[in-house]
């Protein structure tokens, strides 16, 4: 049987003039997107996804994260998830593109893109009592500026709030993380940002140093120290998800793949793959079909 391809949804992709930003209720926007919403899929954008009750899981990236209430998940662009097809949903979706929230390359910049979207070891946020009272008064003052779309400043109120809210829940995190010891991570979410442009071209971790003209030393001490493992199985991470994609919703041959993702021989990406997933390219296709 043909495998379907995955989808990959946009947001406003060719209406730029329009603000590239939106929240919904979830418990509509499932009444009305479930049959997309519920297949393994894609988004050109980001959501943020806040569950006001304790239902179900959401899958991100192979993953299975079960939902409570209060739990906000963070979905970045090219990630694949979706939802449990259910229609008990209670809470709030935004949609926003790189666009709104992000004006020019700072560390704040980085940190939203790198730290709080895209973080594999935990892609959502707890959010604990004494903090509910000031996200949810974030929350409601979207809710309100939303409205007033044709305003002056509206867009630019907006993308403020959402950074605002999105800042305090860094800090909230930091705060409670026992590795946060007050470090400057600037070069950790660069290195970030190159891996998730570069993974593909079969860079070394001399070339990342390179590139954030540091050592090698340095930058295996500065991830090992954010997240607990080396730059070298960081970048083997990377290139076994995106395989782990391709291989579950493409129907591209294995050859195919490993061309793809900077194999020129596609015996060693099978070699490589079997190393880190304890079975083959093909075995992993067949065990999830």
């Amino acid at each position: 049987m043909k495998k379907e391809e995955i989808k990959t949804y946009h947001f406003l992709k060719n209406e730029p003039k329009k603000r590239q930003f939106d929240i919904y209720d979830l418990k509509e926007y499932q009444k009305l997107n479930s049959e997309h919403s519920s297949k393994p899929h894609s988004h050109s954008f980001y959501q943020l996804i806040w569950f006001k009750n304790n239902k179900g899981s959401h899958i991100i990236d192979f993953e299975s994260y079960q939902i409570k209430e209060d739990r906000i998940f963070f979905v970045a662009k090219n990630q694949i998830h979706y939802f449990e097809k259910r229609s008990d949903y209670r809470g709030y979706l935004i949609h926003f593109n790189e666009s709104f929230l992000l004006s020019n390359e700072t560390d704040i910049n980085f940190f939203l893109t790198y730290s709080i979207f895209n973080n594999k070891q935990e892609p959502y946020f707890q959010t604990p009592k004494n903090l509910e009272h000031k996200l949810i008064n974030y929350l409601s003052q979207i809710e309100d500026e939303v409205t007033n779309t044709n305003e002056f400043g509206n867009s630019d109120i907006l993308s403020n709030l959402l950074k605002s809210m999105l800042l305090v829940i860094e800090r909230e995190k930091r705060k409670n993380a026992e590795a946060n010891k007050k470090h400057d991570n600037s070069n950790y979410l660069k290195f970030r940002d190159l891996l998730e442009n570069n993974f593909h071209k079969k860079w070394s971790v001399s070339d990342f140093a390179k590139e954030l003209s540091i050592s090698t030393k340095t930058l295996n001490s500065i991830v090992k120290s954010e997240i607990g493992t080396t730059v070298s199985q960081n970048i083997s991470d990377r290139i076994i998800l995106e395989a782990k994609r391709k291989l579950t919703h493409s129907n591209s041959y294995i050859n195919q793949i490993a061309f793809d993702l900077g194999f020129n021989d596609p015996y060693y990406f099978t070699k490589f793959f079997k190393k880190q997933v304890n079975c083959s390219p093909a075995e992993f296709r067949k065990s999830i079909s």
